[in-house]
């Protein structure tokens, strides 16, 4: 009995520590991504919308979907582009997890 009241310490600790890790690593990714699929290029430099103001009015499902396939969520919501004066948004080639990577990654904005 002495050291299982340990591992009700120790447990919880080293899955927090994990999730941590995996959440860290999944960040780095998307925002690699990000840069590296050319969003930023267009994102931050003004040819489309700021997305620090865009993003709080979507949930994570949204932004990945919108991502992964902008025709269908322009179809869902009955606009396109989504933000006016902007230009329609290109579908990316980006894998599953880059996708839900970058999503992540931009909801920290």
């Amino acid at each position: 009995m002495g050291r299982s009241w340990k591992w009700i310490i120790l447990l919880p600790i080293a899955v927090f520590a994990v999730w941590a890790a995996i959440h860290t690593y999944q960040l780095e990714v998307g925002k690699e991504s990000f840069a590296r699929l050319g969003c930023a290029s267009c994102h931050l430099s003004g040819g489309g919308p700021n997305l620090a103001r865009i993003l709080p009015q979507y949930d994570e499902k949204t932004v990945v979907d919108f991502i992964r396939d902008p025709e269908a969520v322009y179809k869902r919501l009955g606009r396109k582009p989504l933000n006016p004066g902007f230009g329609v948004m290109h579908r990316v080639n980006a894998t599953d997890f880059e996708v839900n990577s970058m999503a992540k990654y931009l909801k920290t904005w």
